[in-house]
């Protein structure tokens, strides 16, 4: 399994300061809507992995892949990625063993973007 994730930083801060660019109040509304999206892509992502359904947890982790990156989630993004990896190459089992950390990793994620920055 891969452990590169956990060197890699909860929040990516080159892409938040890209966003801060976007004003207070747009990087505000694109957290929360990234905050309450993710919970729901999660529930799909983790039936579509225990139904070994290979089309759905490509399109679920490939989608929440591109909106962890897009809010700067560096290791969710690298859990994503390596459980699309997974399901592409038709490791469906190896691809659910990865789905434990996602839950944790978000509640990191949500934490970091609700906490002020400085």
């Amino acid at each position: 399994m891969h452990t590169a994730e956990t060197s890699l930083p909860v929040l990516d801060d080159v892409v938040l300061s890209e966003l801060q660019t976007l004003g207070p109040d747009v990087v505000a509304e694109i957290v929360e809507l990234f905050i309450a999206d993710v919970p729901a892509r999660l529930f799909k992502l983790q039936h579509a992995l225990n139904d070994h359904a290979k089309d759905a947890i490509l399109r679920e982790a490939h989608g929440l892949k591109g909106s962890a990156l897009a809010i700067g989630a560096a290791r969710l993004a690298s859990i994503c990625a390596a459980i699309e990896y997974d399901a592409r190459e038709g490791l469906l089992d190896h691809a659910a063993s990865r789905s434990p950390g996602l839950e944790s990793e978000f509640a990191e994620v949500r934490g970091a973007l609700r906490k002020p920055r400085e």
